[in-house]
């Protein structure tokens, strides 16, 4: 079942009304894991929140005997000119370097609203483990980001520094921790970020 769907934009105040909305969606959970869909939630909506420059997002809940989908579907509008103008306005001329998972997910993110060209040039410099068909990319294809194909990158990697600092990071995320599965898919000019819970977990 499916929720109504709800427009939100990174310059609007639309925190807790996305928060009530899901509540009310997931109504008929236990209450610890209707606590636990409303952090998850929150977390999103941080997220969204920080993407560099102003956009809007569609919003909404899926509900399969208790497993949840949080689905959040934009455009691509972040395109090269745009992007370097807003990097212009900071006092580094670069994004700040992604702190913790939630970071992580929003760096992919960010990554997937640039135009396909640039998206992949910067594959490599973001170093963004989980991405899965980037270099094989043909009109109609899906590029995906996945939490989990990001986990088993970290628990594959022989850098050291950086695995324990990923694994530091994972420990410590609400969303690693509470969310079943994070994914960030890429369709033309379309992108969306579905976030799974099961609202069977006590």
């Amino acid at each position: 079942m499916k929720s109504d769907v709800m427009v939100i934009g990174t310059n609007q105040d639309f925190t807790q009304k996305a928060l009530d909305f899901t509540e009310q969606y997931a109504g008929n959970l236990p209450k610890k894991a209707h606590l636990r869909i409303r952090l998850i939630a929150e977390e999103l909506m941080n997220l969204f929140r920080s993407i560099t420059g102003e956009m809007e997002a569609e919003y909404w809940v899926e509900n399969e005997s208790n497993i949840f989908t949080l689905h959040l579907d934009t455009q691509t509008l972040m395109y090269a000119g745009k992007r370097q103008e807003l990097m212009e306005l900071s006092s580094t001329k670069e994004n700040a370097a992604a702190k913790g998972v939630i970071g992580k997910i929003r760096e992919a993110f960010e990554l997937a609203l640039l135009p396909e060209d640039e998206r992949e040039a910067m594959l490599a410099h973001y170093s963004l483990f989980g991405f899965s068909g980037s270099d094989s990319m043909e009109s109609g294809t899906e590029d995906v980001w996945r939490m989990s194909d990001y986990i088993e990158d970290v628990n594959k990697s022989d850098d050291t520094e950086f695995v324990q600092e990923a694994k530091d990071e994972l420990e410590k995320s609400i969303i690693a921790n509470l969310a079943k599965e994070v994914t960030i898919s890429i369709r033309g000019d379309k992108v969306s970020m579905a976030v799974v819970f099961d609202g069977h977990i006590s």
